[in-house]
Formats: structure tokens, C-alpha cells, sequence
């Protein structure tokens, strides 16, 4: 579970260095002839860096802090994330 958390933090950081060269990838380039090709390009990398650390990263958070949501909110999300709720055995405490 580290490890997804850090590949999530990675692809974020990966999201935000793009979205600035995405920014000012215009005024670097200017006068150039493959400017948008370059632009578009960028701009596709920071949408898959960013939208695969916050798969990453959400469903992390989901799996965590679900148990706080109301029970159709929680369905929802689970299901949009295709993943399962974890079920605790609340008898392993008992002594015969």
C-alpha cells in the first residue's frame, strides 16, 4: 500500500511540473512551427499524470476515511473505483 502512495505522490508532482511547462510552453516556443503539436502534447501527459494520481490517491482515501461517508455516497464511490469494503471480524476478541 507504501508503494502506491508514493506512485501517487509521483505522478502528482509529474502532473504539476507538466501543467507549468503546459503554461509556459507558449512564450518559450513562440515563433516556432510546432508549437501547438508541442502544446497539445504537454497538455495530454499533465491530464494522464493527473488524472492517474488521483485514481491512485483518491482511492486510497476512499478505502480510509469511507467508513465517515453515508452508506449511498460511500456505494457510489466504491463502485465508480471498482474496489470492495473491508470488512472487519469484530469476534476475534472473544474468549470462550
Amino acid at each position: 500500500m507504501e508503494l502506491k502512495k508514493i506512485v501517487g505522490f509521483v505522478l502528482l508532482g509529474l502532473a504539476i511540473i507538466t501543467f507549468f511547462l503546459y503554461l509556459s510552453l507558449p512564450f518559450i516556443l513562440s515563433g516556432s512551427s510546432k508549437i501547438i503539436l508541442l502544446t497539445a502534447s504537454v497538455y495530454v501527459l499533465n491530464k494522464v499524470f493527473f488524472y492517474s494520481s488521483l485514481y491512485i490517491l483518491g482511492k486510497q482515501f476512499i478505502l480510509k476515511y469511507g467508513k465517515y461517508l453515508p452508506k449511498w455516497i460511500e456505494k457510489r464511490l466504491l463502485k465508480l473505483l471498482k474496489v470492495q469494503t473491508v470488512v472487519e471480524n469484530a469476534q476475534h476478541n472473544i474468549i470462550p
